[in-house]
């Protein structure tokens, strides 16, 4: 059956109306500033807690095994959807009110700032950003953005409920947050990828040959 012809120039100008409408800076206002002040205001809490721990003191507040997994059980598979995990719980922020974006920068950005804490007491701050550098810009880069969108979904939502927008969310937008998923993914698999192959090989040519055998 054939599409009649004023159909088919009909969607064609719709959808040239959609991409020509897209503006995915809308999704990166306040909502992202929020997002990194819940993240580095937590990472600063952690590395003042724990960075103020004698490091003789540190068998008491992590008694036993480390929770932390073996350096041979860490390869890209491992990480990369360790990393999605977490990309998909800050972004559930959107059906959630928010509530799981808050709290992934939270536990996220308290975790970051309790390792740096701990490590900065045997070694530089020279090492600390070789380690976390090559990766993590990319790695919480895709953080902030699910945050965001986490954020600005439900924020959407409650104008609409109020009757301040006709829609919760426009079809434009809803383009736009499918092209930000596929980058988010794509940043996290890039992010996971570099930190098993380049970042070992950037902290061995900032601490030397034996930093991570040192660090082991």
């Amino acid at each position: 059956m054939s599409v009649p012809a004023d159909t088919d120039s009909a969607w064609g100008a719709e959808s040239d109306s959609v991409y020509s409408e897209l503006k995915f800076t809308r999704w990166f206002r306040w909502h992202l500033l929020v997002s990194l002040a819940i993240f580095f205001g937590t990472a600063f809490a952690g590395y003042a807690v724990f960075g103020s721990i004698p490091a003789e003191g540190l068998s008491e507040v992590v008694p036993g095994d480390s929770p932390f997994p073996d350096a041979e059980d860490i390869t890209f598979p491992f990480i990369m959807f360790n990393n999605l995990r977490a990309l998909l719980l800050i972004g559930m922020g959107a059906v959630t009110g928010g509530l799981l974006s808050v709290f992934g920068l939270f536990v996220n950005g308290l975790l970051v700032g309790a390792v740096i804490g701990l490590v900065i007491q045997g070694t530089s701050w020279t090492f600390v950003l070789a380690a976390l550098l090559p990766h993590g810009v990319i790695e919480l880069s895709a953080f902030f953005m699910a945050a965001s969108i986490g954020l600005r979904v439900p924020h959407r939502l409650a104008r609409y409920l109020m009757a301040y927008d006709e829609t919760p969310l426009t079809r434009t937008e809803l383009v736009e947050l499918a092209v930000l998923s596929v980058v988010m993914v794509v940043m996290i698999v890039v992010a996971a990828w570099i930190e098993v192959n380049v970042t070992p090989d950037v902290i061995e040519w900032v601490g030397g040959p034996s930093v991570l055998n040192g660090a082991a």
